[in-house]
């Protein structure tokens, strides 16, 4: 499974992952890389949307890539592509 993502202001990337729990681990990861400057609570505040996701990644994203499909979702200013 292929995650790619777009932070706003930021830039985007993408990696390979074995499941959907690993994508939203890197986009964990990228998301604290890319406000490393954040004190833990802003930063606890920005990743607060980003948690919410984790359901719909393991559930709909998951499925959606089984199937074949791309999913999409955007969380404030981060969006969020999960592809076979």
């Amino acid at each position: 499974m292929r995650v790619s993502w777009v932070i706003e202001g930021k830039g985007g990337d993408s990696v390979t992952v074995e499941d959907a729990e690993k994508a939203h681990t890197a986009l964990c990861g990228a998301i604290r890389q890319a406000y490393k400057g954040l004190g833990p609570g802003a930063l606890a505040t920005l990743l607060s949307p980003v948690y919410a996701l984790r359901l719909a990644m393991v559930t709909d994203g998951r499925t959606a890539v089984e199937r074949g499909d791309e999913w999409t979702t955007r969380a404030g200013g981060i969006l969020v592509t999960l592809s076979p």
